[in-house]
């Protein structure tokens, strides 16, 4: 895939069912907590998200649960899901990037283009951000041209050195895990992880105070630490920073 802005496709026709509560299975966090962050950050609503196995495990088998929306990529998660729903009479819908087949009252959506689950993420920013009038929703509008990605990633990507194994992001970065597990084959922990070793610590303006203390702690027991800093609009950071593994990996 040659990598540029001409990857980002934003579907402006995305539109979403009513819902109560959001769940996302493997790898599909990032549009989960895109979509979540957004209601709250922009329309001040507050939306619980849960992962798939504490949907099944915890919150059908103990409450009735109707019109949840699901980010499901895995088939096999997605027949455990869709059983599970089927017997306890659930409804809602299932967003994927894969080939997975309606059942009982849980219909299908299918987003399909390369780049996914960053496609997904940036139409579900794009359609919270229209259905709002404050001046943060239009700076994020704004952004959505993308008319400097290419130089950005190109420059933000020389600030990542490989040759650490281990990635350390910020809780505003942590939707990134995975792709950056998956693109970059490295290991990823998070915040409030334990024994760290020699790594990159990633944060964000909002965030930084509290991950350099990680730094710090680290330096102080002779660890090798290296910091990277992703300074954009929050609710862009984990998505910026996916893309970014996607163009290193792509070379």
């Amino acid at each position: 895939m040659q990598f540029s802005k001409n990857s980002i496709n934003i579907k402006e026709d995305i539109s979403l069912p009513n819902f109560s509560l959001i769940a996302y299975g493997k790898g599909m966090e990032l549009p989960a907590y895109t979509l979540e962050r957004s209601i709250i950050n922009l329309k001040g609503e507050i939306v619980k998200t849960v992962s798939l196995h504490e949907l099944i495990f915890l919150e059908d088998a103990y409450s009735s649960i109707d019109n949840v929306l699901i980010f499901l990529n895995d088939i096999n998660e997605a027949k455990e899901f869709l059983d599970t729903s089927w017997a306890l009479a659930n409804k809602g819908e299932i967003i994927t990037c894969s080939d997975i087949k309606p059942k009982g009252s849980i219909s299908i959506f299918k987003f399909s283009n390369d780049l996914c689950e960053i496609n997904l993420s940036l139409s579900l920013l794009n359609y919270i951000a229209k259905t709002t009038n404050s001046p943060r929703s239009k700076r994020i509008l704004m952004e959505m041209d993308f008319s400097d990605l290419d130089e950005f990633l190109k420059e933000k990507s020389k600030d990542i050195d490989l040759s650490f194994n281990q990635f350390v992001l910020s809780p505003v970065l942590s939707p990134a895990k995975y792709s950056i597990e998956k693109n970059l084959g490295k290991d990823v922990k998070e915040y409030y992880d334990i024994n760290f070793y020699d790594s990159i610590i990633m944060y964000t303006g909002v965030d930084s105070m509290i991950m350099r203390r990680i730094s710090f702690e680290l330096r102080k027991e002779g660890k090798k630490v290296k910091e990277f800093m992703l300074d954009v609009e929050p609710l862009f950071a984990p998505i910026y920073l996916s893309l970014i593994s996607y163009y290193i990996k792509e070379g």
